[in-house]
């Protein structure tokens, strides 16, 4: 068996022992891995430009969801003769993308997943504005949840999954209603709205369950605008939690292929949690563009 390509960053929540955990994960399952950590995103990206050269294919990010996120656009900046398979080592303070398909934040049983899972194709979603490109494979936001983002970047990782809620407390009160414009497919609203999700797979913030409806294998993507006010908010995330805020007068769904947002004034974006720019912002997918080993 080919060996796995894990690159670790060293500041995702584990930190220094990033590594050294990763490395006891994958020796426990017998995994065949070279263990790499890379600093920054210039280590990460001669490492998968060498990978892409030798044609080495099984590459294993091993931090939360924005090294997954990371990781997926240098995957995505090269050409190879086959999809690559993507495998994930929980080490991180968010796991959502993980959360889709029922896998816990344990590292143990995601590395028992790099032998014992299958190959699954899945949709990228691709988040196109003023700053450029940038794929992603869980979530993009525009709005109070990108707001929420930025701060979360600020509270310390050791709060885990509940460092989403307290980037919600601390950003919350600057949220605030703005004129909106939003085309899904055939579909269109136009009016005050808090913010605007754009979901490929159904979790993000720490295990929200913001899209309990979307497949990574369907070529759509789910959208939905929030209507609510500030008030409402606490409410809401009550019913996010669990997946239960569809029915919520406050949310409009829509599931379409490509998305377009438009707001007055600009709002920030984010993808997979790490902000990105400001609107207008136009989002696609892209069928089967990796494999993932769940």
């Amino acid at each position: 068996m080919t060996p796995w390509l894990a690159l670790v960053n060293p500041h995702a929540g584990r930190g220094r022992s990033a590594k050294a955990d990763a490395l006891a994960a994958l020796r426990s399952h017998s995994v065949p891995a070279e263990v790499l950590e890379v600093d920054g995103l210039t280590a990460l990206r001669g490492a998968v430009r060498a990978a892409a050269a030798a044609d080495r294919r099984r590459l294993v990010a091993v931090g939360g969801d924005g090294t997954v996120n990371a990781l997926l656009n240098e995957i995505m900046a090269h050409g190879w003769k086959a999809a690559p398979l993507l495998g994930i080592l929980p080490t991180g303070t968010g796991c959502d993308l993980l959360r889709t398909f029922g896998i816990g934040p344990g590292l143990d049983s995601a590395a028992a997943r790099l032998v014992e899972g299958t190959p699954y194709p899945v949709d990228v979603g691709l988040a196109i504005g003023e700053w450029g490109r940038r794929y992603f494979l869980n979530v993009a936001s525009a709005g109070a949840t990108a707001h929420a983002a930025r701060s979360a970047q600020r509270i310390p990782g050791r709060l885990g999954s509940f460092r989403y809620v307290a980037a919600v407390a601390a950003s919350l009160p600057s949220w605030r209603r703005i004129d909106a414009r939003v085309e899904a497919g055939r579909r269109e609203f136009s009016g005050p709205a808090l913010t605007v999700v754009v979901a490929n797979a159904q979790f993000f913030g720490g295990g929200f369950n913001i899209a309990p409806r979307a497949s990574m294998v369907d070529g759509l993507l789910d959208v939905q605008v929030i209507t609510s006010r500030r008030r409402e908010v606490g409410a809401l995330m009550r019913k996010a939690r669990g997946g239960d805020h569809l029915a919520d007068p406050g949310v409009r769904r829509f599931v379409a292929p490509e998305a377009r947002i438009e707001t007055d004034p600009p709002w920030p974006v984010e993808v997979d949690g790490e902000p990105i720019g400001r609107t207008p912002l136009l989002v696609r997918l892209e069928a089967g563009g990796v494999r993932l080993m769940i």
